[in-house]
């Protein structure tokens, strides 16, 4: 009797052990899968000091998103398209928002210098009125929100160099190149939806509660193994102050 005591407890313990370490909500493999590929299209898209995203903008970005792997779809006549990927925030603070999910969608694909069977966006929103657009239920990049294609190379401010202005520059980065790409007039009828099933999973929270979470208190998870993303932005998008 004693003896099955004691292996009894010794089961009971081990239970409790391996309840212990598991995690209550186990991080999901999309979620982080995601946060690294966008974070890695960032990283390649600014290895080259002289054809990547200028330093004016990447100070006064408030919000950047990186859709990965936007894939064509074919269709009768035309090809639609969609990908997946990922946006953070700057708050006033200075540090920048966990990952959200997105996912884009067009209705039509079409770029003389883009290989459309897979080609990854990136978009930088630079104001707060195009940065809240994220806290609606989607996107629909119409004319008055349309992107405009983001200059390359630095602009040197001092020689007096006009800096562009808009609410949200766009870039491609294919073929190992980061390419100035009008996106609105590339992917037609192109918007962007928010994968909140994906969110709830990753954080028990919506993506505008995550790109609001200015305090820190909104979100009931914060997950370390999907930072990579706004880790990689935090290091290239330095704020001028």
């Amino acid at each position: 009797m004693t003896q099955a005591l004691v292996l009894l407890t010794l089961l009971t313990l081990t239970t409790l052990t391996n309840l212990a370490q598991k995690p209550a909500h186990p991080v999901p493999i999309k979620a982080v899968e995601q946060s690294r590929k966008a974070a890695k299209v960032l990283e390649l898209a600014m290895a080259k000091p002289d054809a990547r995203i200028p330093k004016v903008l990447l100070s006064k970005a408030v919000a950047v998103a990186v859709i990965t792997e936007m894939k064509t779809i074919g269709f009768l006549i035309d090809s639609g398209g969609q990908g997946r990927g990922v946006v953070t925030r700057r708050f006033p603070t200075g540090k920048w928002s966990h990952p959200a999910y997105i996912r884009m969608a067009a209705l039509q694909v079409g770029h003389p210098q883009v290989h459309v069977r897979s080609f990854n966006v990136i978009l930088l929103f630079m104001n707060d009125k195009s940065a809240d657009w994220f806290l609606a239920k989607s996107i629909m990049f119409d004319r008055e929100k349309a992107p405009v294609a983001g200059p390359i190379g630095e602009i040197k401010t001092e020689n007096k160099e006009v800096v562009p202005v808009a609410d949200v520059f766009s870039y491609v980065f294919d073929d190992g190149r980061l390419q100035s790409v009008d996106v609105k007039n590339m992917l037609k009828n192109v918007g962007i939806s928010f994968d909140n099933n994906l969110n709830k999973a990753t954080y028990g929270a919506t993506l505008s509660e995550i790109l609001s979470d200015v305090d820190g208190k909104k979100l009931p998870r914060s997950p370390s193994e999907v930072t990579v993303f706004p880790d990689t932005v935090t290091r290239f998008f330095l704020s001028e102050n």
